[in-house]
């Protein structure tokens, strides 16, 4: 499964002395601000650098006209009003700083809608070119390029705000972009079947394209280009594993019977974050994950704090199985992922799954002390299975003691029929005394004596 896609056209990529417009037109709502760091560092700065010849400097100044210019607008949601729905920068030829003013963006507000007024923003956008063409007017071409960032779906609503292009949704926006040769790009935390139509109605008519190439530093990410060169994709991506669902019966789980052995495979892939140190060639083809309680692995919190972090990601190959294995992880469960020996030397012994409702990822966590880890691991199922042992006993006791009195109980009562009436009252008092303090209770007065006494001469006794 391709964690994201890019496109980007030959004839785009800006030549050694082309100078750029570009225009980076930012949501600025709560919505966005959780995951802008990640997209700052991934995909903003280095399509700066690219347009900038290297990382931006305090001294980088291109001149009035005769560089690379660049425009930033930050649109909110309706929420926002009576302010105004965006905010516009005028453009400059430093990237230092127009560096500056993306990180001087809030991201307040909008957290109670489910759209944004991207319309609002790509209509400035155009605003901000149709300038651009007028100062480059002795310059002539230029490489034109647009950079939606963005984590909601657009409204439906028409531009208000702009006064050339008022009237105009997000659609008609994009296409009016494709049309004057700007090159439209997407980039978003989150895959958005929304935002990805908007990239492809800005497609060139008839243009050329090349093959899809993963910029996405993260597998959740989306990440539409034209007209940028980005670093490449960093992650390896690792095809199987085979989960042992039967493993909950050690555990006593009362959804699974002892006796059934439940065995599941599932095709994943593995995504090695950016960052981490981590040989994946050596990995084996098959993977082999049995379930644990996550209670049990409280006493290994030392163990994971120091490791690194790959992500699982599964195909929808089996509903049902990947339905099962949502639902067991979701309920308390972690996996145990095991690496099978194989010819070839692998650094990982075992690793553990966890799931995150709240982000619905699965997280392999994988420590760098593998041996201590995996004799932590021995040393909990063995303690876990003495606790199972202990308790099983104990019911076993307690199973035996209700017997007993049970039996006494009734061996008492039918004592009475064997008796004397000239006994009755002795044997009353002693048999309902212990009959009573069974039960929790004992007889304390003489009314409720005679009501137990009553109710045994209303037997025939002979």
């Amino acid at each position: 499964m391709v964690a994201g896609s890019a496109l980007m056209e030959p004839s785009t990529k800006p030549g050694a002395n082309q100078v750029a417009d570009v225009v980076f037109v930012i949501e600025g709502t709560a919505n966005l601000g959780p995951y802008f760091e990640s997209l700052r560092k991934n995909y903003i700065l280095p399509a700066i650098e690219y347009f900038n010849g290297g990382p931006p400097a305090e001294t980088d100044f291109g001149g009035d006209y005769g560089g690379t210019q660049y425009g930033l607008v930050v649109f909110n949601t309706v929420d926002c009003a009576p302010e105004s729905y965006v905010q516009c920068h005028a453009p400059t030829s430093s990237a230092y700083e127009f560096v500056s003013w993306i990180d001087s963006i809030q991201f307040m507000g909008g957290g109670a809608e489910s759209c944004s007024l991207i319309a609002e923003g790509l209509s400035v956008a155009l605003q901000l070119f149709d300038d651009f063409k007028k100062m480059r007017e002795q310059i002539g071409q230029t490489h034109k390029v647009c950079v939606l960032l963005c984590n909601s779906p657009p409204y439906l609503l028409p531009a208000v705000e702009s006064v050339s292009y008022t009237g105009c949704t997000a659609d008609n926006l994009v296409k009016i972009i494709r049309d004057r040769g700007i090159h439209f790009s997407v980039v978003s935390p989150r895959k958005l079947p929304a935002l990805r139509a908007l990239f492809e109605r800005a497609s060139p008519v008839g243009g050329a394209v090349e093959p899809h190439t993963d910029y996405s530093q993260d597998p959740f990410h989306m990440v539409l280009v034209r007209g940028i060169s980005l670093p490449g994709e960093k992650h390896r991506l690792t095809p199987c594993l085979c989960g042992d669902y039967c493993a909950q019966k050690l555990f006593n789980s009362p959804s699974v019977d002892s006796t059934t052995k439940l065995t599941r495979s599932l095709p994943c892939q593995v995504h090695v974050n950016q960052g981490e140190i981590l040989n994946t060639e050596q990995w084996p083809q098959k993977l082999i994950m049995q379930l644990i309680p996550q209670q049990l692995l409280t006493t290994l919190g030392h163990l994971f704090r120091n490791s690194r972090m790959v992500q699982f990601l599964f195909t929808n190959k089996d509903v049902e199985s990947l339905k099962g294995l949502y639902r067991i992880m979701a309920n308390g469960f972690a996996g145990c992922v095991h690496f099978p020996h194989t010819t070839s030397p692998c650094e990982v012994r075992v690793l553990m799954l966890l799931y995150s409702s709240k982000k619905r990822i699965f997280m392999g966590l994988i420590p760098n002390d593998q041996s201590g880890f995996v004799n932590g691991i021995r040393q909990v199922i063995t303690n876990h299975k003495q606790v199972q042992q202990h308790r099983a006993v104990s019911g076993n006791r307690r199973r035996r003691r209700r017997s007993w009195w049970a039996e006494r109980k009734v061996s008492c009562v039918g004592l009475l029929f064997m008796v004397n009436k000239f006994f009755v009252d002795v044997v009353i008092e002693v048999v309902s005394s212990h009959v009573c303090k069974l039960k929790g209770q004992k007889i304390r007065n003489a009314s409720q004596y005679n009501v137990v006494k009553n109710s045994f001469n209303s037997l025939k006794i002979k």
